[in-house]
């Protein structure tokens, strides 16, 4: 576990003359933490990971700790963060639409039936399914690179996709994998068979499904979550569960993660719970994107994957 204390005086030093630095955004927080001027000379920062949430939640506790000179954080920082990106959109589609089609053809079940012998106990929820090419899929936050590619592969299946953001956009410029588009949270959400949320945490999206937002779904409709889990919480989730508005919950992120043992999403049989594992970082996809990257570092071109911080992602 990194300990910003611990950094040696070499250490130090090397950091305060650097332009460019590779690091992630757990690290770089703690540091600037400790000492808010300990990158006087950085210019780019490229993050190993694709959120940057450690950075705003600091900044949050700065703001909240005002007489608390170790957490003087304040954004935006001085100096570009480009996050890693680009290479996350193929495993989450995969796990979505895997998710999706063992759910639609109650696979769960027919593993209970082998553990057993039984040739076909739950024969009758297994041949009972819908065709993917019958439904709509909604995604939220359905325009961005992630969303744009679960999108295609659902395509592929023949169904149906909505995407869903709060910027309008043309339909020139939504990317290829969206049938339709909308910033109305309410008409995405009613017409989702499977409504599929990849967004960032970030003072927009934080409880967004919260309260009644639910009570807008599709009856019946499966909730798929990749992005962040504070996108709702726990009660409203169990909520729309218990009232029927949702059928199942299939989730891969959480508020609190690990999961809390004492969670009552573990014991629903209408939840499967995931340990954050659709979109896992590979150690060998991280060079081509900081290679590329201190290219155009190097060369004055415009960085891929800045950090907005007016968007918080």
């Amino acid at each position: 576990m990194f300990d910003a204390t611990k950094l040696t005086e070499e250490t130090r030093q090397r950091l305060a003359s650097a332009e460019a630095l590779v690091t992630e955004p757990a690290v770089l927080a703690q540091i600037l933490q400790q000492n808010p001027q300990a990158f006087p000379r950085l210019q780019w920062c490229q993050s190993t990971y694709a959120g940057v949430d450690p950075l705003f939640d600091a900044a949050a506790a700065a703001a909240d700790n005002d007489a608390n000179d170790d957490v003087d954080l304040q954004l935006p920082l001085s100096f570009t963060l480009t996050r890693f990106a680009g290479k996350f959109g193929p495993p989450i589609a995969e796990w979505c639409l895997a998710r999706i089609i063992g759910h639609e053809r109650n696979f769960a079940l027919s593993t209970a039936d082998q553990r057993r012998s039984e040739w076909a106990d739950h024969s009758r929820q297994v041949r009972k399914y819908r065709y993917l090419s019958d439904l709509t899929v909604t995604i939220l936050g359905g325009s961005g690179d992630i969303g744009s590619c679960i999108g295609r592969a659902a395509q592929v299946f023949g169904m149906r996709v909505v995407g869903f953001g709060k910027t309008p956009r043309n339909c020139k410029d939504i990317q290829e994998g969206i049938d339709e588009y909308t910033t109305d949270l309410t008409a995405a959400l009613q017409q989702g068979d499977y409504i599929v949320s990849v967004l960032p945490s970030t003072r927009h999206t934080r409880g967004l499904l919260d309260n009644h937002a639910l009570r807008s779904v599709k009856k019946g409709a499966v909730f798929l979550n990749v992005g962040r889990g504070d996108v709702v919480s726990e009660k409203s989730l169990i909520s729309a569960l218990d009232e029927g508005f949702l059928s199942a919950a299939i989730l891969d992120v959480f508020s609190t993660e690990p999961l809390p043992k004492t969670s009552p999403l573990w014991s629903r049989k209408d939840v499967v719970v995931s340990p954050h594992v659709s979109g896992v970082t590979r150690a060998e996809d991280v060079p081509a994107v900081v290679l590329e990257n201190y290219r155009r570092f190097s060369q004055g071109e415009e960085l891929l994957y800045k950090v907005d911080w007016s968007k918080g992602y």
